[in-house]
């Protein structure tokens, strides 16, 4: 009976744990939407992964258009490659802006499973809670005609296993200048810069 008990009750502590040292989302710091790395928080330290990470970014469009939604999905590549948390921006993907956000997500459904990073910056998201996710569909909205845009993600699975800038979708190229869309091939992880880690008071 006691043996039980005490099984019950480290069941219990281990659910409590803290998935992810962010499990409301990415905070809104320059370092942070910089970095785009769970490594900024200790908690996580010993997560980053090299490989090729199990999840992707479709895209339904190959172009797009001025002022006109873009619907993107991030999913797993199987039904059992769940996901706890995430950040995602609209990095520009050549030219002499590249590395630049460009545009702006935009909310079109109900769906609270991902927030703006920043309330009055819109062009970067991340997660609102750190329950398993399968799939998730986000809309942006391009604001130029020039850039090609690439969506860039970090995407974290477990506390210590997690994509630092890994999960790229093919680049979004304007309709006016590449209808058709551009040729690409994903490029394997690299390691990013060191982090300038930090505990939030709330995991102290």
């Amino acid at each position: 009976m006691l043996q039980t008990t005490l099984s019950i009750l480290i069941l219990n502590l281990l659910a409590s744990l803290p998935v992810s040292a962010w499990p409301d989302g990415a905070p809104c710091l320059r370092t942070v939407i910089d970095s785009m790395n769970p490594l900024e928080a200790v908690e996580h330290q010993g997560g980053l992964q090299l490989t090729e990470p199990p999840f992707q970014i479709q895209l339904d469009e190959k172009c797009y258009r001025p002022g006109q939604p873009v619907a993107l999905i991030l999913r797993g590549n199987a039904s059992t490659s769940l996901f706890k948390g995430f950040s995602m921006q609209p990095i520009i993907f050549n030219g002499a802006r590249t590395g630049f956000r460009s545009g702006q997500f935009v909310h079109l459904d109900d769906n609270g499973s991902w927030q703006f990073q920043c309330f009055r910056q819109r062009d970067s998201v991340t997660h609102s809670h750190d329950e398993g996710k399968e799939r998730l569909k986000l809309w942006w909205r391009g604001d130029g005609q020039t850039d090609t845009v690439q969506f860039v993600a970090t995407v974290v699975q477990s506390l210590r296993r997690f994509w630092v800038k890994s999960v790229l979708s093919a680049p979004l190229p304007p309709c006016s200048l590449f209808p058709n869309g551009l040729g690409w091939l994903s490029p394997p992880p690299t390691t990013p810069p060191p982090a300038d880690t930090f505990k939030l008071e709330t995991f102290q």
